[in-house]
């Protein structure tokens, strides 16, 4: 696979794991999923799948797997995960279903084995699964701001970066420290 190619499938990856750890914003507290229809209409947007809309039971197994996510994104930026934080990722591995299938261009894929939103759960896991084989997983961050936690992939030439922005978290994070060093609170 050329370089090319692969920055491409690892930016499309990237993206759709982050834009779905996103639709929750902690900072604004709010969250485009909270519905069954807003799972249903994201979903179709950002992959083209027609899928029927969630019961609540299956909503929520979906949030906490998105929570879970989150968790092990901030693993990403060096944060310790819970055992417990980790168990919706593992159900959903429990009830992912995978095939071979062909691409456009003659090349083997893995890919999700259902239509249905245990097909959307298994298409999360695949996109975790090959940041992971191309080395990038690491990249894929949530903000160390307790109050954003924001998804993002980090781009630097070190793999350092750990705020979402620079210009909000960042900031915020640098004037906490200078007015504890200068005894000034918060």
């Amino acid at each position: 696979m050329s370089n090319t190619v692969n920055k491409v499938a690892v930016e499309q990856e990237a993206g759709l794991l982050a834009d779905f750890v996103n639709t929750r914003d902690i900072e604004e507290e709010t969250d485009s999923l909270a519905e069954p229809r807003g799972l249903q209409v994201w979903i179709r947007e950002r992959t083209g799948d027609y899928l029927d809309a969630p019961d609540e039971e299956a909503l929520k197994r979906l949030l906490a797997l998105r929570e879970s996510l989150r968790a092990l994104l901030r693993t990403n930026n060096g944060e310790e995960i819970g055992a417990g934080e980790l168990k919706p990722l593992e159900e959903a591995a429990e009830r992912c279903r995978f095939r071979t299938a062909f691409s456009a261009g003659g090349r083997l894929e893995l890919v999700p084995a259902r239509s249905d939103l245990g097909g959307f759960e298994a298409r999360l896991l695949l996109a975790l699964e090959r940041l992971q084989a191309v080395g990038a997983w690491p990249r894929l961050k949530a903000c160390t701001d307790e109050g954003c936690q924001w998804a993002f992939y980090d781009t630097t030439r070190n793999h350092s970066r750990t705020w979402c922005s620079m210009d909000v978290c960042g900031n915020r994070e640098k004037t906490r420290r200078y007015r504890e060093r200068k005894g000034t609170g918060s």
